[in-house]
């Protein structure tokens, strides 16, 4: 869908078209599930996160001004919905901050290695790191749209990217020199 459609949706899903708002949320919904699960590692969080950003976000739908303000709103909804339930579920401590030190290293052949390294060198990044090389690279997010959604100014999230890319970097260049 590119832009123009997407504005035209979200204008009519403000003049109260559920067919709108359901394709809207059909377009977003398995992004935002993803990036919820990846900020607090609970399946049904996740989900119950989304769920109350949708139906936050379809209440107030007529207060967004700018159509093209709508991707960076929902998932600012979702982020703040997550850290919500996280503190109220009380493992807030343990997913947020714990998070950032833990690594999943899944069990594999030898033919996925590569991939499997990447996934850990990217769960071994900072939470806030990690969290903006998310939102950039795999919810495709603009580097404007992220700052709305961290609510952190634009070069800030210029420089979490440059510092996940530059420890990305490392990380394998170091494993490259470890297996020579």
């Amino acid at each position: 869908m590119n832009q123009a459609e997407h504005d035209l949706l979200v204008i009519d899903a403000q003049d109260g078209s559920r067919t709108a708002l359901d394709t809207l949320v059909r377009h977003h919904h398995r992004n935002l599930l993803r990036f919820a699960y990846s900020l607090c590692r609970d399946t049904a969080l996740a989900q119950d996160a989304v769920q109350d950003a949708w139906i936050k976000v379809a209440g107030r739908l007529r207060s967004l001004d700018d159509p093209r303000a709508f991707r960076g709103w929902i998932y600012h909804a979702v982020r703040w919905r997550a850290f919500d339930l996280l503190k109220r579920s009380h493992r807030h401590d343990r997913s947020l901050e714990a998070a950032d030190t833990e690594v999943e290293r899944p069990v594999g052949d030898e033919s996925r290695d590569r991939r499997i390294d990447l996934g850990a060198a990217i769960a071994d990044l900072p939470g806030a790191d990690r969290e903006t090389l998310q939102l950039f690279y795999v919810n495709g997010l603009t580097i404007p749209e992220i700052a709305v959604v961290l609510d952190i100014p634009p070069g800030t999230v210029k420089s979490r990217l440059n510092r996940a890319r530059n420890q990305l970097k490392q990380h394998f260049e170091g494993e490259d020199h470890e297996h020579r």
